[in-house]
């Protein structure tokens, strides 16, 4: 009878260790992948502020911050094609890419939170076309592909185009 005891004691111990440190690293702890920036949000204070080390890269890995107090808010870095389409035809792509120089302009205008790779790309797409050629310190176009001049003097267009049943 004893061992049975010791056996269910053991049990409940483990389950609640167990159900305490995941429920400790979903609370405390932040996963920041490689390609990502993340930057800390301080609920006290208001300051937004970039994870970086102390050498002057990105933070990346688990990221430990207060519940409630603190947030970590990511944005990501690949590089993405945006391009206008029209009648499902590329009439012009440019590969961009999220600066991180210029976050805190980025977050003055489209505020905090979490901007990953669909969200971001409607972003850097209307500041990648902008008509007015200026420069933007959070965006980086790699690469512009435009649609070459197509010589279309050897199409021959049908002029019947009557259909008979």
């Amino acid at each position: 009878m004893n061992i049975s005891k010791s056996l269910i004691i053991t049990g409940v111990t483990v389950l609640t260790l167990l159900f305490g440190a995941l429920l400790y690293r979903g609370l405390f702890w932040t996963f920041v992948d490689n390609y990502e920036f993340a930057y800390r949000f301080d609920a006290l204070g208001g300051k937004v502020e970039p994870m970086v080390n102390p050498d002057g890269t990105p933070t990346h890995g688990y990221v430990f911050a207060w519940p409630l107090v603190e947030r970590i808010h990511t944005i990501d870095t690949r590089p993405m094609q945006v391009c206008i389409n029209a009648n499902s035809r590329v009439l012009n792509c440019k590969l961009v890419q999220f600066n991180p120089d210029g976050f805190a302009l980025f977050i003055k205008w489209h505020g905090r939170g979490d901007y990953d790779d669909l969200r971001l790309k409607d972003i850097l797409m209307s500041y990648s076309y902008d008509p007015s050629q200026a420069s933007y310190p959070f965006l980086t176009i790699q690469k512009e592909l435009k649609n070459q001049n197509t010589d279309t003097s050897s199409v021959v267009i049908p002029q019947d185009t009557t259909v008979t049943p």
